[in-house]
Formats: structure tokens, C-alpha cells, sequence
């Protein structure tokens, strides 16, 4: 699940920095790792809320 989290967020920041870097001559670094830890996040919760829940199957035992 980590290894799936962080790989869209270290592409999206390598992007916005060569981008950055090629147009503007000019990196912005704390934007592009704000950026990127919250797409980390993002990323973290979705593929945490895939993940299905089992309380059906315990709460059927009791």
C-alpha cells in the first residue's frame, strides 16, 4: 500500500520540477514538496479506503 502511495506523488514532483526548472529557471521547492505530501496523502487514504473492512464476518461469530 506505501509502495503504491508514493509513486504517483515522487513522478508529480520530478515533473513540476523539471518543468519548473526548463520554463521558468526557477525551482519553487517548497511548493513542489507541499504539492507532493499532499498528493502522498491523498494517495495513502485512497488506497487505504480500498481496502474492505471484514466487520460483517466478525460481528456474525459473536
Amino acid at each position: 500500500m506505501f509502495k503504491d502511495s508514493i509513486r504517483f506523488p515522487f513522478i508529480n514532483f520530478v515533473v513540476l520540477t523539471m518543468y519548473q526548472l526548463i520554463i521558468n529557471k526557477d525551482i519553487r521547492w517548497i511548493d513542489n514538496i507541499g504539492v507532493c505530501f499532499a498528493t502522498f496523502l491523498i494517495m495513502l487514504f485512497y488506497n487505504w479506503a480500498k481496502i474492505p473492512y471484514k466487520w460483517k464476518r466478525v460481528s456474525n461469530k459473536e
